[in-house]
């Protein structure tokens, strides 16, 4: 199945009230759990590689080129896309590699500065069919790694639907109280806040820093308005905690066979408390109706 972008793949979550999952990968077994997930619950996803995990020479091209291959072999439909690109260049390197979707995060930066930058990734990507995702305000922590610790700046509603409109961006990473990374304590999610970005901006709005929160916290950031939701710590905890557990009992082949069937038990749950489940052939069929995130 083609690669899809994440404007189609987000077109009916708002109005339907669920959620895609971004599932961060960075090999193959764990792209491949995650949409091994998907198929089992015939759903739509995201398989993303945060530009963290591609810091090596060639590794990009490498994981990238895997990634979209695997993504086009899927019997759903599939967005490929490049997380917490902190350079406008690395965001075309990805497209050129075939990714259907990148994330600018400009999210450190000033506001004018930001939106400077995200305008410039959406021009850009016009030339690939690509989708752009941006971040105003900024989610604690780091992502990448497992402490989630490090502030976070909430997002202003006027400021969102400001940068919405001028930058052209398709969908928007919002900062309500999550952190990338686990938990050190009770997140706060300020869902009041959230209602009103929603209220104030038309594209889908994106919760980075999922792992860690509970059901009812998925449940009520969905129908606050959020469409897409990362998730990679819970995945590779899953895989790891395999390792931990396991290493002196199995061998390495067994090892990865039982992190990675850890890891796909994560995705789908998250796939199913997140609403996707049977989405896909709503995604190609034509003339589905368009997203309505303002509603």
């Amino acid at each position: 199945m083609p690669v899809v972008t994440l404007r189609k793949i987000l077109k009916n979550a708002g109005r339907e009230k669920y959620a895609v999952g971004m599932f961060d990968v960075h090999h193959s077994d764990m792209a491949e759990a995650v949409l091994e997930a998907a198929e089992e619950r015939n759903a739509p996803v995201i398989l993303a590689l945060a530009e963290v995990h591609a810091v090596q020479p060639g590794q990009l091209t490498a994981v990238g080129s895997m990634l979209v291959q695997a993504a086009e072999r899927a019997g759903v439909p599939v967005a490929v896309h490049l997380d917490h690109a902190v350079s406008v260049e690395t965001a075309v390197q990805a497209m050129e590699l075939g990714f259907s979707s990148v994330m600018y995060d400009g999210s450190t930066l000033s506001l004018e500065e930001n939106l400077e930058n995200t305008a410039k990734t959406v021009r850009l990507a016009e030339a690939f069919g690509a989708s752009v995702e941006a971040e105003l305000g900024h989610v604690g922590g780091e992502e990448g790694n497992s402490d989630g610790s490090g502030g976070s700046v909430y997002t202003k509603p006027e400021d969102a639907a400001y940068f919405a409109e001028m930058t052209g961006a398709d969908a928007l990473a919002v900062s309500i109280g999550t952190v990338h990374g686990r938990y050190r304590e009770k997140p706060n999610l300020n869902i009041p806040l959230l209602k009103e970005i929603h209220r104030r901006v038309s594209i889908p709005l994106v919760l980075h820093g999922g792992s860690g929160l509970s059901d009812q916290d998925f449940k009520d950031c969905i129908a606050g308005g959020i469409s897409k939701i990362n998730i990679y710590t819970e995945i590779a905890e899953a895989a790891r905690m395999v390792f931990i557990e396991d290493a002196v009992k199995l061998g390495y082949f067994d090892l990865m066979q039982k992190s990675k069937r850890a890891m796909r038990a994560v995705a789908a749950e998250k796939i199913k408390l997140f609403g996707s489940q049977g989405k896909a052939p709503a995604l190609s069929e034509p003339g589905t109706p368009p997203q309505k995130t303002g509603e």
